[in-house]
């Protein structure tokens, strides 16, 4: 009896797929690589690559296991995605494999213009538009994210020339600075965060003993 006893495979274990691919997929982000890079090595620490890029399994598995671990990996892809991207690939996909490449197509083809677009959003960005320093700073992050996400990589310096070109006059020596010492675009974030000033109070009186 023990002999005939299987042991369950550790991908069925997994509970929330979302707490180790936190990315929601969405065809309007520019998340796919971050989401796909996540989502390979979820499947590599289960021995589960070959559902996706067609290579054999590394250990004897069982036909009704296998076809299950193939509809567990498609259920993961449809967990981390928004809703309404959800539907629209519902049935785009009968194996793990089908519904893995179609995303990669959908994702990386216009992949230039999408780029092209960010890129222009990026260097026309301002300062007066946006709520404050950090929110300025955010801003201009993201974009870079999205762009990397793109595949094309935004270099850290011209993120902090690009910081400091849309900063209004009050800026200007703390600007200056940054463009001669080149910090990272963190360090200059953080020279740039509005001051914290500490409201020093007076003792309490001190009573008289009558």
């Amino acid at each position: 009896m023990e002999g005939d006893k299987k042991s369950l495979h550790p991908a069925f274990v997994v509970t929330n797929i979302k707490t180790l691919i936190p990315i929601l997929l969405d065809i309007k982000q520019d998340e796919y690589s971050s989401w796909a890079f996540l989502f390979e090595i979820h499947l590599q620490a289960h021995g589960l690559l070959f559902l996706i890029d067609g290579s054999a399994p590394t250990t004897e598995i069982d036909k009704n296991i296998l076809t299950q671990l193939d509809a567990l990996c498609r259920q993961w892809m449809f967990s981390t995605m928004a809703k309404d991207f959800m539907l629209t690939v519902l049935r785009s996909g009968k194996t793990a494999r089908e519904l893995w490449d179609h995303l990669q197509k959908l994702f990386q083809d216009n992949k230039g213009n999408r780029a092209a677009t960010l890129e222009s959003k990026f260097v026309n960005i301002k300062f007066v538009d946006c709520s404050s320093i950090d929110d300025y700073c955010d801003k201009l992050k993201s974009l870079s994210d999205r762009l990397t996400n793109l595949d094309f990589p935004m270099n850290d310096k011209r993120l902090v020339i690009q910081l400091v070109n849309s900063l209004p006059e009050e800026y200007n020596t703390v600007a200056s600075f940054i463009q001669q010492s080149m910090p990272t675009f963190d360090a200059s974030r953080s020279q740039l965060a509005p001051k914290k000033f500490v409201v020093r109070t007076k003792p309490p009186w001190r009573l008289l003993q009558p």
